[in-house]
Parts: structure tokens; C-alpha cells; sequence
């Protein structure tokens, strides 16, 4: 037996946005954390929703504004499919862009121009359980 402390899992996510570049951005920065693995990513809402529903990530990072669904009907759709999983959104849009009865499905709101190392640790935060909204 190891006296050593036990690792925590690492923190599984799926990144969901239709700019590639924002996408590496994103990766990379949640990467610099070795405690957070990268299990898909997605180009647009419908791809997200079936990438979500094959891996069941901790959390998923979802773009307000991509090709697809609506960000209403993508947000209802991610809860069906995936009960539990918290949604971070992240865009350059406002949260308002979601209907008053859906932002119970949002846990968290980052605006993309929010400091990368705060965006990478509200993303841990939320999928261990210590974030949100």
C-alpha cells in the first residue's frame, strides 16, 4: 500500500464551438491542468449533443451561438440526454440569449473574455462540484 494520496480522477470534458480556433484555445489552456482530459469536441450543436451522449463527460463547454439547434433546445436536449452533467457555456454573447426558463440547465456563464486561467479553473470548479451559479 502507497502512502501516497490518491489522484483525483481527471475531469472529462467535451468543448462544443464552431470556431476551430477557439477550440485549441480552449484545449490548450484546459490541458495545462493535468487533471482534466479533453474527451471530444464539436463544430455544432447536434454533433455536441451526440458527442455528450457517447462519452458522459463531467462537464461540457458549449458555445451560445453554433450551427444547430437553438441554444434553448440545445440546452433542453444536453439535460435529456446527459441528467447531471453540468453545462459551462462560454460565448461572446450573453447568457440572455437563453430563455429565462432555461438558464436552470446553464451552471455557469463565462464570457470569452474572461483570463484563460480563470476560465480553465471555474471549468474544474464546476466539474468537481465546487462552481456555478
Amino acid at each position: 500500500m502507497s502512502d501516497e494520496p490518491a489522484r483525483p480522477e481527471p475531469v472529462r470534458v467535451v468543448l462544443a464551438d464552431d470556431a476551430s480556433e477557439m477550440r485549441a484555445l480552449l484545449r490548450w489552456a484546459l490541458l495545462r491542468d493535468e487533471g482534466v482530459v479533453v474527451v471530444a469536441e464539436a463544430s455544432d450543436g447536434r454533433e455536441a449533443l451526440a458527442l455528450v451522449q457517447e462519452h458522459r463527460p463531467d462537464v461540457v463547454v458549449l458555445d451560445l451561438q453554433m450551427p444547430g439547434p437553438p441554444p434553448d433546445e440545445l440546452l433542453t436536449a444536453m439535460a435529456q440526454t446527459s441528467p447531471g452533467t453540468p453545462i459551462v457555456t462560454f460565448s461572446g454573447f450573453e447568457p440572455e440569449l437563453v430563455a429565462p426558463g432555461q438558464t436552470r440547465l446553464v451552471t455557469l456563464h463565462i464570457p470569452k473574455t474572461t483570463d484563460l486561467a480563470l476560465v480553465r479553473e471555474s471549468i474544474v470548479g464546476v466539474a468537481r462540484g465546487a462552481g456555478g451559479t
